[in-house]
């Protein structure tokens, strides 16, 4: 496994080190402002013709509560330094950058995350995922897509800097441009996780029972934060998975494949759960080669691999487990899941338009597969694997282009369907 680049690390310290640095700094001058503020107040003689319409009392408070604010900002900043040095995946971050804003400000607050394109959507607009959210916002529920350059939000990811409600309406609300995005909320603070000049995300405050001159500031720090545990998160990542991954696809390889599986199926095991898989491969793909060149295999190959990966669920395990063959472990799936599950699949390839595929004997690239499933069609996870495979071949027996469940269950129901039948069980 390669070694994480400790260089990396020492720049992350000395960035949140700075920033606590400028943050003592600050609390300095302010308790330098408030102990003259004090000085001045003992100072003042006791009776005034006018009272000054801001008394030197109230200006005096407003400083101590903004000292205290930052007092107690810097203590709960290597809190949640340490909450995200903790996370071991990218995904749990949005949840912990919500409750640091939603501690610190005692405020309603959302992350937003930047969501990937996929093959089938290379038009697509750029688009942010509300990935947690802590606010009364009904429009931003989990899972909203906000698109870039929308509304404030989608504003601060397409600038990439923080902005407050007062810099959004000044810059943006009066042009002609926000007129067609108006319905998206403006947020009291909005600030950018970035990488580089690529945003990663969004995050943002409202209704803020705690404010501070510099709370732009303190809102960016958290941003900052977040985005550099983002980026060593998914360095990591690729590290630790690098000897996982299929060179030439970029997905699992075969020996994670069985690795995974046995553990599914022995947690199966242990909860009385199911697992699902579904193997299958490339109708005709020595063809294609033979015809094509191995080049165009390769890239058909790659593409196929993408196709499948942006249509499975979060938990599923998928990978190339050798040559154009290819397996999806399904976890919590039923067989009827699991054959619908492939359905989908089998329709993505066959309707995608495949360099050289009129040339191949069905007119198109296609794949044929075989589904099974613990325990109803074996004991463990070679088995499952065997039962898969035989109905992988059933399916290229009977026609290609279809998937089979597999027949040697304890309740077997043998069938062999083209894609684009109804997998509903009697």
């Amino acid at each position: 496994m390669p070694a994480i680049d400790i260089s990396q690390v020492a720049l992350v310290e000395i960035i949140l080190g700075v920033m606590i640095g400028i943050l003592l700094v600050v609390v300095i001058l302010q308790w330098t402002k408030l102990r003259a503020a004090r000085q001045a107040m003992a100072e003042q003689p006791k009776a005034e013709p006018e009272p000054e319409p801001v008394s030197t009392d109230a200006s005096a408070r407003r400083m101590e509560q903004d000292l205290s604010f930052l007092i107690d900002y810097i203590k709960e900043f290597p809190d949640l330094m340490a909450e995200l040095n903790a996370q071991t995946e990218v995904r749990q971050i949005p949840p912990v950058l919500l409750k640091a804003m939603v501690r610190i400000f005692r405020a309603e607050a959302v992350v937003l995350i930047r969501r990937r394109k996929t093959l089938e959507e290379p038009g697509q607009k750029a688009r942010l995922i509300v990935a947690a959210n802590a606010s009364t916002e009904r429009r931003l529920a989990v899972g909203t897509e906000v698109p870039v350059g929308d509304g404030h939000l989608g504003y601060v990811a397409e600038r990439g800097r923080i902005m407050s409600r007062e810099d959004y309406q000044r810059e943006v609300v009066d042009s002609r441009r926000q007129k067609d995005t108006s319905h998206w909320p403006v947020f009291a603070v909005a600030a950018p996780m970035m990488r580089g000049t690529a945003t990663l995300g969004v995050i943002a405050l409202t209704r803020p029972q705690r404010n501070h001159p510099q709370q732009k500031e303190m809102m960016q720090a958290i941003a900052s934060l977040g985005a550099l545990t983002w980026n060593n998160l998914a360095v990591y990542g690729k590290a630790k998975v690098a000897a996982d991954v299929d060179e030439l696809t970029g997905i699992y390889n075969k020996r994670a494949l069985k690795f995974r599986l046995s553990e599914f199926v022995y947690g199966a095991r242990q909860h009385g759960a199911l697992v699902s898989v579904l193997m299958f491969d490339i109708d005709h793909f020595k063809q294609y080669n033979d015809n094509n060149g191995h080049i165009a295999g390769d890239q058909t190959l790659r593409v196929l691999a993408q196709l499948v990966q942006d249509s499975v669920r979060s938990d599923d395990v998928f990978g190339r487990f050798g040559g154009e063959e290819f397996l999806l472990i399904m976890p919590n799936r039923s067989r009827t899941q699991a054959l619908s599950a492939a359905a989908n699949i089998l329709q993505r390839i066959e309707r995608h338009d495949f360099p050289f595929g009129k040339g191949q004997p069905m007119g198109r690239v296609t794949v044929s597969g075989g589904v099974a499933t613990f325990p109803d069609d074996a004991q463990d996870a070679v088995e499952l694997l065997l039962a898969a495979d035989k109905a992988l071949y059933r399916a290229k027996q009977q026609g290609r282009n279809r998937v089979c469940q597999a027949e040697s269950g304890l309740n077997p129901q043998p069938t062999a369907t083209p894609f684009g039948a109804d997998y509903t069980q009697g």
